[in-house]
């Protein structure tokens, strides 16, 4: 259970820090970059796959 909540945790930060890399980039160059799209991709698909591994547990 120790390793699904750091995956969690992982996932959360992955997505803050691309989702918010993203964000202001966008809104000072209105440019969307792909590496920070796959970034939050990467983070949010890490997130759920931790989440539905948790609840699979109980």
């Amino acid at each position: 259970m120790k390793t699904n909540t750091y995956l969690i945790q992982l996932a959360i930060t992955i997505s803050i820090i691309f989702g918010g890399t993203f964000i202001i980039h966008y809104f000072r160059t209105e440019e969307i970059l792909l590496d920070q799209i796959i970034g939050i991709g990467v983070g949010v698909i890490l997130l759920i796959s931790a989440l539905l591994w948790r609840k699979s547990e109980k």
